[in-house]
């Protein structure tokens, strides 16, 4: 596969952004569907339900949102953690309770990062989108078409598919 449009190497965002007098939760859903679709790489549908309808804005409070992208359901359990900016922002911690695998969003990586490295990127029977171990290397492997370092010859290499919080990156 050839590199990806521009818009696909571009950061994914959900438009638009809540007021700021909207609910905290509608906050929180917001940011949760932002960090799944950089966790993603790639733009998607991504919508977000929450175990509660409101959320107490004190430190400790929890709840469970649930975004899906793409039919890929991710638990993020958010807990507030206090204050931030002396008072002006609340703070909270939210993990991901699975990473996103996704096709589009793995192309996108390798050009971004390894443009140079090649010049075809079959990836082996990946999906469009499918929950992974997070912060682990997956079943999926990608290979590139390159020249060998001596003599110019066409060379095939491989990478391995891993998927981070921040979104997927390829190691030999």
């Amino acid at each position: 596969m050839s590199s990806p449009a521009p818009a696909t190497l571009a950061e994914p965002s959900i438009s638009p952004s809540p007021s700021s007098d909207a609910p905290l939760i509608e906050k929180i859903k917001h940011d949760l569907r932002e960090r799944t679709l950089k966790m993603a790489h790639a733009p998607g549908k991504a919508s977000a339900t929450c175990d509660k309808d409101t959320l107490d804005e004190a430190e400790g409070s929890t709840v469970t949102c649930t975004v899906t992208y793409e039919g890929v359901e991710v638990k993020w359990p958010v807990k507030i953690t206090g204050p931030s900016m002396g008072g002006m922002l609340l703070s909270y911690e939210a993990k991901p309770s699975t990473g996103i695998l996704a096709r589009d969003g793995v192309i996108a990586a390798f050009w971004a990062n390894h443009h140079d490295s090649g010049t075809d990127l079959p990836c082996q029977s990946m999906p469009k989108a499918k929950a992974v171990p997070l912060n682990s290397q997956t079943a999926y492997r990608c290979s590139y078409l390159t020249k060998a370092p001596v003599g110019g010859e066409p060379l095939w290499g491989d990478m391995n598919v891993n998927i981070r919080e921040v979104g997927p990156y390829l190691t030999a």
